[in-house]
């Protein structure tokens, strides 16, 4: 008896009566005072003696043990108990009283009620990431002159889904650090040269759809830079700032500005129609915000406004 103060078990006793004669180990909130020479119902709410109450006069009748789960309300707090109900038996067969054996499984619901909120979300993130490739690979499709073409836009694209969503994934769903997100990016680019992209501002998580299309805005402005020539050694420059902006209505706004700037004699590429797309209207339209993309000569100017609830 001693040894289950260290353990979740309460062991009692009750005559035919239902009145406790002993009981051991009670769980936390419920005195042994409260229980010696009492029923359920004097010291737990209606329910739950109710249901006790119950279980035990058919294991006196049937002489049958019986297991349930049940949850109680102990002190404002939800509780939930393994329950194990076996009959006293006389010489004769006759059941004279009940063991009740009580284990505390509370932690256990929790993390089950934990498991499930987890998997619903996996399986929600998942539905949308479905829909993201699909709407990648149908308009990849419909810009793309050929085969090969299409091959190469729509793996790059998918590459940078799969990089936000890594960082996604090792955030336990909450989200993704913006400078890891900028700098996963643009690593499918430049290989083994020196980042050639400076990072500037206050670094925050943004929520995990964000995370995906700001992957993709990055990977889209990065795809234009290696046609600029900017993502290999080179007396241009690329420079990344993200900053907050409060609003007027109490909110507040993400900005990150991707400044481009090529070096000496080169001409940025027109940007192609598709990338525009994405940049202007596909990525700020995800996060509840606004895209502004402007090629003058040899720079490069992106602002993406991502709303507030988006940052967490």
């Amino acid at each position: 008896m001693r040894a289950l103060s260290r353990t979740p078990v309460s062991l009692s006793y009750q005559n035919r009566d239902l009145l406790y004669e002993w009981a051991e180990n009670l769980p936390s909130g419920i005195e042994l005072t409260d229980v010696l020479g009492n029923t359920d119902s004097d010291f737990l709410p209606r329910l739950a003696a109710e249901r006790l109450r119950a279980t035990k006069l058919h294991v006196l009748d049937t002489r049958e043990p019986q297991r349930f789960e049940l949850p109680v309300n102990i002190s404002g707090e939800v509780r939930w108990f393994d329950i194990w109900i076996d009959p006293d038996l006389d010489p004769v067969g006759s059941a004279i009283g009940v063991y009740s054996t009580i284990i505390d499984i509370s932690a256990q619901k929790r993390r089950e009620v934990q498991l499930k909120n987890l998997l619903r979300e996996v399986s929600h993130r998942s539905r949308n990431l479905m829909a993201i490739v699909l709407s990648l690979a149908s308009q990849t499709a419909r810009s793309a002159t050929s085969v090969p073409g299409f091959v190469t836009a729509f793996s790059g694209r998918l590459q940078a889904i799969a990089r936000a969503q890594d960082l996604v994934t090792d955030r336990d769903w909450q989200g993704a650090l913006l400078s890891d997100l900028i700098s996963r990016q643009i690593a499918l680019f430049h290989r083994d040269n020196a980042l050639p992209v400076d990072l500037k501002g206050d670094d925050l998580v943004v929520s995990p759809n964000a995370a995906l299309y700001v992957g993709l805005a990055i990977h889209e402005l990065a795809s234009n830079s290696v046609r600029n020539g900017q993502l290999y050694p080179g007396d241009g420059a690329i420079n990344v700032a993200f900053s907050v902006e409060s609003r007027s209505d109490g909110g507040r706004n993400l900005i990150i500005k991707w400044t481009e700037r090529l070096g000496a004699g080169s001409t940025a590429h027109e940007i192609e129609p598709l990338t525009r797309k994405f940049l202007e209207s596909v990525v700020p339209l995800a996060v509840d915000g606004m895209g502004e993309l402007a090629v003058n000569g040899s720079r490069v100017d992106y602002a993406l406004r991502i709303d507030g609830s988006h940052i967490t």
